[in-house]
């Protein structure tokens, strides 16, 4: 089978359940508010606890990834994860779940960038493309299958089981990395830069709730603006504190490669514009058009199916032969495309419709998807991947934030002229798809700063 398909097998298997049990548990969101007899906006915590730690531990990997190696590392992350899950089932209580969330996403996000470093470091160059391929087929397959898998739990089994599926799918992949990984040598990544930790943990989680909590509390809340605020004078020290230590926790410095700092810049508006709409159309189609929920989720589940025919056709075909400039170009401009015509639904639009218009939108992400994983690490030698994943993990952890931010800031403006007119919440929901998904024009100019004789490595035949 060969030592980089081992890794690949071990890879997905922890990134299904991680990806899987961020969107699981959405679903279960009424019944925990009333099994802990809580009010149901009390429980978004426990996805918020999730995604802080996530966004706080996500730097940190390349560290510990460099310190201990990335097979150890890896393997005390996915064991964490599975225990945490285990703390997340057997909560008595809103307060115990809320932390054993916050666990479960700290080791979640080292365990994905200490993931992706071995899977990528397994892969010769001229194979990225096939790599990619493999691990968009888990990321978008898992999202898919969390809310049916959650709906199946909660009718016919206790909400725990939400938590508890994740141990199975655990316990066989912590097997397989245990006996399968290779050891590696730890790579001296000298002493832990604490200041480091201390400006990204507060910078990005500050950044992160002000987005997060934005379109509820209201944008110009005393609250949302001193979160954000504070994180952009933390950020902006962090980053002169990084560029001036010997050993940075974020090694920034790798951003100097233009290929890695374009696609890390494009990324930003592309994942963002993706996961607005999924946060968006969703909303309009429930609460205006009366759609039930599983007739939303069939509706838009077209679009995975369209990341899937499309991802296999780009990693094998398409990237080699065209490159990611024109790839991510062209991906853009189709996303655009959809988006603009999503931006013209309303309680009158048929599922089929919406159905045909996810499917080529499902296409458009393909064609972004492989490029740029497969480019992106084009130039980073293999002593610096584990740094590298944790810098591109992070960007893609703010990225969706970014993009639900600026949906519902739109949303929020619209419902503030007049929340009781049917009317208005519909231009309201239009008006914020629209400029959502302008975002894919500024990922269509950035992707004109790729140049193609840099990621030759990944596009050999």
């Amino acid at each position: 089978m060969g030592y980089k398909n081992v890794v690949a097998i071990v890879y997905m298997s922890a990134l299904f359940m991680q990806i899987m049990d961020s969107t699981i548990i959405n679903v279960a969101l009424p019944t925990l508010a009333d099994d802990f007899n809580v009010e149901a906006t009390a429980m978004d915590w426990t996805v918020i606890s999730f995604t802080l730690a996530l966004a706080v531990m996500t730097p940190a990997a390349g560290w510990f990834g460099d310190r201990y190696g990335l097979r150890t590392t890896f393997l005390f992350c996915l064991g964490g994860f599975v225990a945490s899950s285990i703390l997340c089932g057997a909560a008595q209580s809103l307060n115990q779940l809320v932390l054993a969330r916050a666990v479960q996403g700290a080791f979640a996000g080292m365990m994905a960038p200490i993931g992706a470093a071995l899977l990528f470091g397994a892969f010769p160059l001229s194979e990225r493309a096939d790599a990619s391929r493999k691990v968009i087929t888990v990321v978008v397959v898992a999202p898919a299958l969390g809310p049916i898998v959650g709906g199946l739990i909660l009718q016919y089994t206790s909400w725990r089981w939400i938590f508890f599926v994740n141990v199975p799918i655990g316990i066989v992949a912590l097997v397989l990395a245990a006996r399968w990984l290779r050891h590696d040598e730890p790579n001296g990544a000298g002493a832990f830069d604490y200041r480091g930790f201390a400006l990204s943990a507060s910078g990005l989680g500050l950044l992160v709730y002000g987005l997060s909590r934005g379109g509820e509390l209201g944008w110009t809340s005393t609250q949302i603006l001193g979160s954000l605020a504070a994180s952009v004078v933390l950020l902006s020290l962090l980053v002169i504190v990084e560029l001036a230590s010997d050993a940075p926790l974020l090694q920034l410095r790798l951003l100097q490669d233009r290929l890695f700092s374009s696609i890390n810049a494009l990324a930003i508006p592309v994942y963002g514009g993706f996961i607005a709409l999924l946060y968006l159309l969703p909303l309009l189609l429930q609460k205006e058009a009366g759609f039930t929920p599983l007739q939303v989720g069939l509706a838009v589940a077209s679009q995975p199916i369209g990341v899937l025919v499309m991802t296999q056709l780009t990693g094998k075909v398409l990237y080699k032969a065209v490159g990611p400039r024109r790839l991510i170009a062209t991906g853009s401009l189709i996303a655009l495309g959809t988006g603009l015509i999503a931006s013209t639904f309303d309680t009158t639009t048929s599922l089929g419709t919406v159905a045909a218009v996810m499917l080529f939108r499902g296409l458009a992400m393909g064609l972004l998807f492989v490029p740029i994983q497969s480019a992106l690490y084009a130039r980073i030698e293999q002593r610096d991947l584990a740094r590298a994943t944790a810098i591109f993990s992070t960007t893609r952890q703010i990225a969706p934030s970014i993009g639900v931010a600026i949906g519902s800031s739109v949303l929020a403006t619209g419902f503030a002229r007049d929340v009781d007119s049917a009317s208005n919440r519909v231009d309201s929901y239009q008006r914020a798809i629209f400029v959502t998904s302008l975002l894919f024009i500024v990922g269509a100019v950035l992707a004109l700063r790729i140049h193609d004789e840099d990621a030759a490595a990944t596009m050999a035949r």
